[in-house]
């Protein structure tokens, strides 16, 4: 699996700083993504779900304006994605999938699981959505505080041993 290209442009932050080498950076967004990508291949998932799990992955933390406990970063990250014109020539429901799963990985899951229904297809956009979470949530073993407890599917709970195996190899 070979890993994207991503623009350091999209780490610029509105304190014009460049921050693709920070904690929420490059490494954790290829992180992010690789876990995605094979969660959502051993999950089976179709073909459109993969892709808007492709980009909501690498687009999860554009929007961040710190490390710390950025609350509206998914909303920003939504929002840049579109600013930025990242989803254009995609076809519209994978945009749609992964800018509501960008938007509320961050937030009240409780949020998104009710606004899921309104949503062009809920099932497939709740699969994006918590995919993104289970891959986001994985990395925290670069913080030290991965919480098992709050992984949404089975596999996930198998991948903590590849968490720590993607920390070495992708920095």
């Amino acid at each position: 699996m070979t890993p994207p290209l991503i623009p350091t442009s999209w780490f610029v932050r509105l304190d014009g700083i460049e921050h693709s080498g920070g904690i929420h950076g490059r490494g954790h967004t290829l992180r992010v993504w690789a876990h995605a990508t094979e969660l959502a291949r051993e999950l089976e998932l179709p073909q459109w779900q993969l892709e808007a799990i492709h980009h909501a992955a690498l687009w999860h933390d554009i929007g961040r304006i710190d490390d710390g406990a950025d609350y509206y970063h998914g909303a920003r990250s939504g929002g840049r994605v579109l600013g930025l014109g990242l989803h254009e020539g995609l076809d519209p429901v994978i945009a749609e999938a992964a800018i509501f799963a960008v938007t509320h990985h961050c937030g009240s899951e409780q949020h998104a699981e009710l606004a899921l229904p309104y949503q062009l297809d809920p099932e497939g956009f709740g699969n994006v959505f918590r995919v993104l979470k289970d891959a986001d949530g994985l990395d925290r073993v670069r913080l030290g505080d991965l919480k098992a407890s709050y992984l949404r599917f089975p596999q996930s709970h198998g991948r903590i041993e590849r968490a720590w195996e993607l920390l070495e190899e992708i920095r």
